[in-house]
């Protein structure tokens, strides 16, 4: 069995909010402290982990959609590095706001989560598998974040379109039609999909909270 225990604090804050809010809620997060727990042995390609953070978009998520979570990304087991990675779209993390792949331990780093969870979609392992090299593809192609949160331009992708798209070009609608409203200075189209909208969906199997300490 694989276990990693990850500590975890502050997160990094989208530029565009005011300078005033961001100072209070930078404050808080650095004050919270715990652990991240999770094993990995009944994990496969294409299945999906969430978590939530400590930074404004996280929170404006959270709330928005009244979930645990705020994030959403694809497992991709590396077999040249022995390792988990997760394929996501996320906002600035010291470096160009590409879709990236990066290590399990990362993702939920101590800058970067302060819960998390793992999911499967209810469909073959093939199918998964699939869903991953979709997502893969989009890291080659260094698609960049999608900060204006359309859905109308693949061009740019934010988190959970990503993982809606590599589902749904393999025929299935991870999201379930579902969508959430949005302030329109956060979402552009004023609604989105939020990583709650995956989780209750029909075509997901089943959600496993990861503990917390």
């Amino acid at each position: 069995m694989l276990r990693h225990s990850v500590q975890v604090i502050n997160l990094s804050i989208k530029s565009r909010f005011a300078a005033a809010l961001f100072v209070s809620l930078c404050l808080l997060g650095c004050s919270r402290q715990q652990q991240v727990c999770f094993t990995a042995d009944e994990w496969r390609e294409g299945d999906l982990v969430l978590r939530c953070g400590y930074g404004l978009e996280s929170k404006a998520v959270s709330t928005q959609s009244r979930s645990l979570y705020s994030h959403i990304g694809l497992l991709h087991y590396d077999s040249l590095q022995d390792e988990w990675q997760v394929v996501h779209a996320v906002p600035a993390e010291d470096e160009p706001e590409y879709v990236k792949a990066e290590p399990i331990t990362l993702f939920f780093s101590p800058a970067r989560a302060q819960r998390g969870a793992w999911l499967r979609v209810n469909c073959s392992d093939e199918v998964a598998k699939k869903a991953a090299d979709y997502a893969l593809e989009k890291v080659k192609q260094q698609v960049l974040f999608d900060n204006d949160y359309s859905m109308d331009d693949s061009t740019q992708i934010y988190c959970t379109e990503l993982v809606w798209r590599a589902y749904g070009a393999q025929g299935i609608d991870i999201s379930g039609g579902r969508r959430h409203p949005a302030p329109t200075f956060f979402c552009k189209e004023g609604e989105g999909i939020f990583p709650i909208d995956i989780e209750q969906s029909e075509t997901t199997l089943f959600v496993k909270h990861f503990n917390s300490n």
